[in-house]
């Protein structure tokens, strides 16, 4: 079984590789191969341990040393990333009826780092007694198709105040959310959550007739029956929750932002916490405001992707320093990511996986397996690599001093048809000679 799942993992990363021919350089993709095997390999970005997974006969230190050369030259990755998933997960959900996309703000902290190049002061939610320490401030969001219960990952940057490039948080934003709008262009419903109820950013998705949900914390203004009254007055005294289904008693108003329509919801839980909600338009009806809330709840998919991608992929965990090669791993991982989303659409692939995942000794209780399935496959694909104990891909391990001969192999990229070609919008194309042949 563990021959088996190798090669469905090779198949994969080949594909994936193949895809982007067209916007990589040889050099890029050869590190790439090697990040994403040596990631899956360690469960982790850190460079030394990679370099050991690869099994190359040269020592470590020379592996190490092109790693890092490379990590920090190619920061591209990153964007490339991002184009390269929000296309993808366009392309897979074309069918689906809704599609939640998941926006949110975070975090990478480096607790007694001290010398990673432009850290900058960032507010840790997970620590309540001390939150402001020393990292980056990253933009987060992912696809949530609620009919097959996937999660794609769609952009991932990371940005910080000390840079030079740096102007506003909400500029980075929109960055995200243009990258975003040409991938889904007037598909799916973006659900934000607190913090993102400024003026800014309101009239941006106006402007682009973007639908959207808001969790508000109370203190935007808007227009009700010709005046101005803050929202959390408006859910407090005027808005009746006089509808309640599955535990949530809401209500909701018909109000104005700047001349444009908002509906504002009041939502009161079973515990008695009381939520604010922004939408555009003017909802008529309660069985859509209910979804609209749903929706919200659903975002919480973008929590526990968060705390994938740190456990799985260690981003806190990663030691690179300079500010380029953060981008770099930030890009890896979401590669790597990339990849468990192909072989979570590969349905025996993921049986294996899901084997190859299980422990010995399982508890059989009442305990709940976890609904993010992405944690089994990548401990499926982990185990896969421990067992199998020799390099995924020999291209480094070829013994050219035996060549004799001079051998002529046609370049299947070149000779690939165009239409069979993948074409990412966002992403320069890499100009190559033209040759069919090489030697």
């Amino acid at each position: 079984m563990i021959h088996e799942i190798t090669k469905n993992v090779k198949e994969k990363i080949t594909l994936m590789i193949r895809e982007l021919n067209d916007h990589l350089t040889r050099p890029m993709q050869k590190y790439l191969i090697e990040m994403i095997t040596g990631c899956f390999a360690t469960k982790s970005l850190c460079l030394t341990s990679i370099s050991g997974s690869l099994h190359e006969k040269t020592d470590i230190k020379h592996t190490l040393k092109r790693l890092q050369r490379n990590t920090e030259k190619y920061s591209d990755l990153l964007d490339i990333s991002n184009s390269y998933n929000a296309h993808y997960a366009s392309e897979e959900t074309k069918g689906a009826s809704d599609i939640v996309i998941c926006v949110d703000g975070g975090d990478i902290v480096h607790k007694y780092g001290s010398s990673f190049e432009l850290n900058c002061k960032v507010r840790d939610g997970s620590d309540k007694k001390s939150p402001y320490k020393m990292g980056y401030h990253i933009n987060h969001a992912v696809c949530y198709e609620p009919n097959s219960k996937r999660v794609y990952p769609l952009y991932l940057n990371i940005y910080s105040s000390k840079s030079k490039e740096f102007k506003s948080a909400n500029i980075e934003t929109l960055k995200m959310l243009d990258l975003l709008k040409m991938s889904f262009r007037d598909r799916g419903l973006y659900v934000f959550d607190r913090g993102y109820d400024g003026g800014y950013i309101l009239s941006y998705l106006y402007k682009h007739q973007m639908r959207f949900v808001i969790r508000s914390v109370g203190r935007r203004f808007v227009l009700y029956n010709g005046r101005a009254i803050r929202v959390k007055e408006l859910c407090g005294s005027i808005i009746n929750r006089r509808y309640s289904k599955d535990g949530l008693r809401f209500g909701y108003a018909k109000c104005y932002f700047k001349k444009n329509p908002m509906t504002v919801v009041s939502v009161e839980c079973k515990n008695g916490e009381k939520l604010y909600f922004l939408c555009e338009g003017h909802l008529s009806k309660s069985k859509e405001v209910y979804r609209r809330i749903k929706s919200y709840f659903s975002r919480w998919k973008i929590e526990e992707s968060y705390r994938f991608m740190k456990q799985q992929f260690g981003l806190e965990r990663c030691l690179v320093r300079k500010y380029e090669s953060i981008k770099t791993m930030l890009g890896i991982s979401l590669f790597c990511w990339h990849l468990l989303c192909r072989l979570e659409s590969d349905e025996y692939s993921k049986m294996l996986l899901e084997k190859m995942a299980k422990r010995e000794k399982e508890s059989r209780g009442e305990k709940k397996v976890c609904e993010f399935i992405h944690y089994r496959l990548s401990d499926g694909i982990r185990n896969a690599l421990l067992g199998y104990n020799r390099s995924l891909f020999n291209f480094r391990n070829r013994d050219k001093s035996n060549d004799s001969k001079l051998y002529y192999v046609p370049v299947d990229y070149l000779l690939e048809k165009s239409e069979r070609r993948c074409w990412i919008p966002l992403i320069p194309v890499i100009k190559r000679r033209k040759s069919s042949v090489v030697a």
